[in-house]
């Protein structure tokens, strides 16, 4: 029986044993760890989107007044032709993760690498929190998912029971203790035994406080501190200023839940420090301070941020990062910004027009067509629906693919269970024709298989490809918590590693401005970014807002990006001063809601600050 595992933007990498029937294809979970025998909505759904009335079955080409079914040779023809006639730091590939396979993002790269295009920084997610943690680790990957149900768990800017489902169950099934850090009243709030409420852009505070709490305690390891560290007494001296008066003032925590949180630390919690804390104004700052908790308690496996770089994956080598490198790199929070500097723009894994800040510019410059709008997806979004070529793509139950997780460590060959629509292709196929059409077919990159590839970008994790494709599922070794890549070899309170590159050697707080709303955006169960909307549905285009902070039910929230009109609703979940929209989507006229959205990138992985998006709101 085929073994998949979902290929999402998800920390949980459901693994799913597939069957075929007499209705159908059906995955079902397995029962052991780490899918625990069930699965969220998205991973539920995934069978009805192969028949979905939005699938792309042919490509198409999109004129000035209709748009037509072509050939694959009619349509890539055309695609190459709008790419030779660019300078290459013109043409620019947007792609992410909306299918984590390795084949379906990573390799395709390597065409757009060797042709010296533009690239984006892939930083829309998690690329600040690595940065950031990494400055005083050297590494940012931390716990297991087994710890999770051994040990209290701290989810941190995290809404675990909505987007981490089978790590909320491990914490709930441990019967340990339970805590949570977020600026809304979420379910995991309301569900945990010490839920803390804190200021927007104010976690860092928080979190120096935390640590100067500990030490006043006299709570930290100090064997640890000594052996492992470095700049100690630096950390000491800079967060004596955090007392409990201030954290109380600035980040609108009380003193006595600060306590409470101090005296759960001492239970050595694992602490799940969310994406969301890099989308946040001084997110990087507290991704760093909650980090170093864990130094302090001597216990270097403690925090969990992002397992992808454990593993021992050769994803540079897959991009082909060694032999070429794109003529310019684009912090994808700005993107929608800069569309003018470009003349092409070539999509895959991703619907930037939605997903990305100011993404709705994308679309008007191909309305105008100031630039060549490209796409290579399996279903219709506001991307496609603004391109001018658009291909189709396979979804994951329909090819091969090698898949990881950033959360847990078991690396699964995915087998391909059922067959794609019409004449859809895979990315790979795809940038090797057009690799042909542009004269790059005999460069190194395009001439290797794409599998051989693979094998050798996976070889760092013990596995060849051979053994994974012959036991579908292989668990990965746990990493050494006791290596620090840093300038001193050491865990670094005082950042030598920070200092080398012009950096604050210490984490640092600027308070946010003031006198206007917040917007962010928690997670909705239902979908995944964009995705499953044609399963579920549009998102309401809806915010919620304190019931002191109604103006009326149609509001329009706008800033210097532009603005959008919602309807509101009243919800004591959400603080004052704070607006929550659930999952990405668009407002009452059909505007994606990100047009307003906080396109800044972050100081040290480039993330756009969009969950501290500052808006105003009047009436309609």
């Amino acid at each position: 029986m085929p073994v998949v595992a979902c290929t999402r933007d998800c920390y949980d990498t459901c693994i799913f044993k597939a069957e075929a029937g007499n209705g159908g294809l059906r995955l079902t979970p397995i029962g052991e760890f780490p899918t625990l025998g069930f699965t969220c909505a998205r991973g539920r759904a995934d069978v009805k989107r192969l028949a979905s009335p939005r699938r792309v079955k042919a490509p198409l080409l999109r004129g000035e007044r209709q748009v037509v079914e072509v050939s694959w040779g009619r349509a890539l023809s055309e695609l190459a032709e709008r790419i030779r006639e660019a300078d290459p730091s013109r043409v620019l590939h947007i792609d992410y993760d909306g299918n984590q396979g390795l084949l379906t993002w990573y390799y395709p790269q390597r065409l757009f690498n060797l042709l010296k295009t533009a690239s984006t920084d892939y930083s829309i997610c998690s690329a600040e929190g690595h940065e950031a943690i990494k400055l005083h680790w050297g590494r940012s990957y931390g716990a297991m998912p087994e710890e999770l149900g051994r040990r209290p768990v701290v989810f941190w800017a995290l809404d675990a029971a909505a987007s981490f489902i089978h790590g909320w169950a491990l914490a709930k099934r441990g019967r340990k203790p339970t805590a949570a850090v977020d600026v809304l009243w979420t379910n995991t709030m309301k569900h945990v035994d010490l839920p803390v409420l804190v200021r927007p852009g104010r976690d860092v505070v928080l979190a120096l406080g935390l640590a100067r709490e500990l030490i006043r305690l006299e709570a930290y390891d100090r064997e640890f501190v000594e052996r492992y560290t470095y700049g100690f007494e630096q950390f000491r001296q800079y967060i004596e200023s955090f007392t409990p008066k201030y954290v109380e003032e600035e980040a609108g925590v009380p003193r006595e839940v600060l306590h409470r949180l101090a005296e759960f630390y001492l239970k050595k919690p694992v602490t799940v420090i969310g994406f969301a804390i890099g989308r946040t104004e001084n997110g990087g700052e507290a991704a760093r301070a909650i980090s170093l908790l864990h130094a302090l308690l001597g216990d270097p496996g403690g925090f969990y941020y992002s397992n992808t770089g454990a593993w021992g994956i050769d994803f540079a080598y897959l991009r082909g990062l060694y032999a070429s490198k794109p003529s310019r790199t684009v912090p994808m929070g700005l993107v929608g910004t800069l569309i003018q500097q470009f003349d092409v723009v070539y999509v895959w894994n991703a619907n930037p027009v939605l997903t990305l800040p100011q993404g709705d510019r994308i679309a008007e410059a191909a309305a105008r067509g100031d630039v060549t709008l490209a796409v290579h997806t399996p279903l219709m979004d506001e991307t496609s629906e603004a391109a001018h070529i658009v291909l189709p793509a396979p979804l994951y139950l329909e090819k091969d693919d090698v898949v990881y997780s950033y959360w847990h460590n078991y690396l699964v060959y995915n087998s391909a269970v059922a067959d794609p629509p019409g004449e859809a292709r895979r990315e790979t196929w795809v940038v090797k024709k057009l690799a042909e059409l542009l004269g790059a077919a005999e460069h190194p990159l395009m001439k290797e298989d794409p599998w051989d590839a693979v094998d050798r970008a996976i070889k760092g994790t013990g596995v060849t490809l051979k053994e994974l494709k012959e036991r579908g599922v292989v668990k990965l070794r746990s990493p050494d918590y006791y290596s620090y890549p840093t300038a001193t070899g050491r865990v670094e309170f005082y950042s030598v590693t920070a200092a080398s590159r012009g950096l604050h050697p210490l984490p640092q707080y600027r308070r946010p401005p003031e006198g206007l709303y917040i917007l962010t955006f928690p997670p909705n169960p239902l979908y995944t970014n964009s995705q499953f909307r044609d399963v579920y549905g549009e998102p309401e285009p809806v915010i919620y807002v304190n019931p002191e902070d109604y103006v009326g039910d149609c509001v329009v929230l706008y800033n210097d990006a532009g603005e959008v009109v919602l309807r509101a609703r009243q919800s004591p979940d959400v603080p004052r001063g704070v607006l929550a929209y659930y999952g990405i989507g668009r407002d009452l006229k059909g505007k994606p809601i990100n047009a307003v959205a906080r396109g800044e990138p972050g100081p040290y992985g480039g993330t756009p600050k969009l969950y501290t998006t500052y808006v105003k709101m009047r009436r309609c």
